[in-house]
């Protein structure tokens, strides 16, 4: 069991604590653009397998119909991740203690190269979890965490215009922690609100500014 953190907006994370789920993302509202395409493909006919032509999908779309993913970071006080998954500091940080097999639950390994293109009888399951896991060193700072989901039993948004998916919160994913951003206006009998008949044992905090340090300190808060 691993004891990491959720980056998100205020919003979204009050509609999580009522409904006690959080969205799965797909692969295509990620902000990385070699999202499950962290193997090389300098040979024309991989990258075409890969991508897709016209009237053929690819390996890529396939796999991202397939799968989704929770994203976690082992890093609750990082400056870069707040600003950019947390609404410039204004939102909210869930904190979890995660768990699950390998074969759902597992860090991003993160690489200076793509890995090589495997031969046919090794584009296995593993293949596809070394896609889904293996990022770029530039984004090392992240320290992140994957869950890798199946997209399934999706419900309709009509904002969205597609389906959704959702986790919901269970013996693998508890709740232990609600950490409100620096420049968060949320108070506290909000959230408190949305967590109606949880257990105590969920931690109420906020991040100030180090009065010293370029970092982020995190205060539990009174009722």
């Amino acid at each position: 069991m691993n004891h990491l953190y959720h980056f998100t907006t205020a919003k979204f994370a009050l509609d999580d604590l009522r409904n006690r789920r959080l969205k799965i993302a797909q692969f295509d509202d990620l902000n990385d653009p070699f999202e499950l395409k962290s193997v090389n493909l300098c040979n024309p006919e991989h990258a075409l397998a890969f991508d897709g032509t016209e009237g053929f999908e690819g390996y890529k779309a396939g796999l991202a119909q397939l799968y989704g993913v929770l994203c976690f970071s082992e890093a609750k006080t990082d400056l870069l991740q707040w600003a950019h998954y947390a609404d410039r500091h204004k939102g909210i940080c869930l904190g979890f203690d995660v768990s699950g097999g390998k074969e759902k639950f597992r860090p991003v390994k993160y690489k200076t190269t793509r890995f090589p293109f495997p031969v046919p009888e090794k584009r296995d399951r593993e293949f596809s979890w070394n896609l889904l896991s293996t990022k770029s060193k530039a984004w090392a700072y992240e320290r992140e965490w994957r869950v890798f989901l199946e997209l399934k039993e999706g419900v309709w948004n009509e904002g969205a215009g597609r389906m959704l998916y959702f986790a919901d919160f269970g013996p693998e994913l508890v709740l232990r922690d609600v950490i409100l951003g620096a420049t968060n206006k949320t108070s506290v009998s909000e959230v408190l609100q949305a967590m109606q008949s949880y257990p105590e044992t969920v931690r109420i905090a906020r991040m100030r500014l180090s009065c010293s340090k370029f970092e982020l300190e995190d205060y539990p808060v009174d009722d």
